[in-house]
């Protein structure tokens, strides 16, 4: 595994990150991965990734517990670890806080604890300081993996699959921009996320993938990055998408897949296997639903597919933090 930056696929966001790496620095030998991808990779199988959470950007103070913010900080940050199939061993957190008692540090530094504990991983440091506006989490995690699984890989004929359901944080967020409370389906699928490093690392276990991604920023947007990275076309068959049902029971269909594709902080995966990879016994192992979504072919970017088989590009990707929105 060479050193080396993975290219990324479309958004202003992502625009923004390649113009930081349009001077690369020379990498050490020791870094096996660098940027790119959903972590750098070390020599050694240390993989090593950091994520931001911040308050009015990733979470407002009337949606969730002090304890909820810590917990879901955490758990993005660990879902870049499940996305290369590495174990988590610690994580790391630097908390800025606001004056005024609006928010608990110990409160939001035991959700972060418990997020931890769940993947197996111990809180190892990190650092504090007050924050003259809004609550801010850096978290850092570190992980292993004997092969990690990068997001380069995939080859035409493989098929695209998806853990779990998506759409239920979306369709959170949406009820709660639009005045309404979320049911607890959905409210607990935005506040307390579960990183899949279990399902990957069994996954890679079974040995059926060759790219994976974890679905941070709405499915639409992140195929883009396993196209991208492996320079082939990622073709979606929409109706195949496995919608989250409280979402869309509370939004309807169309707006629950809408938020599927585009909404994002599902940390579901999105991972490329050779045909016929996927057995019952490897779902069965996985411990959670594996489902289908599409395919890889020869080309570029995402496609997706109605039940026609008439296809379009995506009017637009996922949450672009550069472009202010979905």
């Amino acid at each position: 595994m060479a050193a080396r930056t993975v290219a990324l696929g479309p958004g202003g966001e992502f625009d923004l990150i390649r113009r930081f790496l349009a001077h690369p620095e020379a990498l050490s030998p020791d870094v096996l991965v660098g940027p790119g991808d959903d972590a750098a990779v070390l020599q050694g199988g240390w993989v090593v990734s950091a994520d931001l959470s911040v308050e009015d950007v990733h979470f407002r103070r009337g949606w969730l517990e002090d304890d909820e913010v810590g917990f879901r900080a955490a758990a993005a940050a660990l879902s870049d670890l499940a996305a290369m199939a590495a174990t988590p061993v610690g994580v790391l957190v630097s908390m800025a806080f606001p004056r005024g008692g609006r928010w608990d540090p110990e409160r939001v530094q035991e959700g972060v604890r418990q997020a931890a504990g769940l993947a197996g991983a111990a809180v190892l440091g990190g650092d504090v300081s007050r924050s003259p506006g809004p609550l801010v989490l850096d978290v850092t995690v570190l992980g292993r993996a004997p092969s990690p699984v990068l997001r380069a890989g995939a080859v035409p004929g493989d098929e695209v699959w998806v853990t779990g359901a998506l759409g239920a944080s979306a369709a959170a967020v949406r009820i709660w921009e639009g005045g309404g409370e979320p049911g607890a389906p959905l409210r607990g699928a935005f506040a307390r996320p579960v990183a899949r490093t279990g399902a990957a690392t069994a996954l890679a276990r079974n040995g059926v993938l060759h790219a994976m991604v974890d679905v941070s920023d709405g499915l639409a947007g992140d195929a883009g990055h396993l196209a991208a990275a492996g320079g082939v076309a990622l073709v979606l068959e929409v109706a195949s998408i496995p919608v989250a049902h409280a979402a869309a029971v509370a939004l309807g269909e169309d707006q629950a897949r809408d938020g599927a594709l585009h909404g994002g902080e599902d940390y579901e995966l999105c991972f490329a296997a050779p045909p016929g990879a996927v057995t019952p016994s490897v779902a069965e192992d996985v411990g959670i639903p594996l489902t289908r979504v599409g395919r890889v072919e020869a080309g570029e970017g995402v496609w997706l597919e109605d039940a026609t088989g008439a296809r379009s590009r995506p009017t637009r990707g996922g949450y672009d933090h550069a472009g202010g929105g979905g």
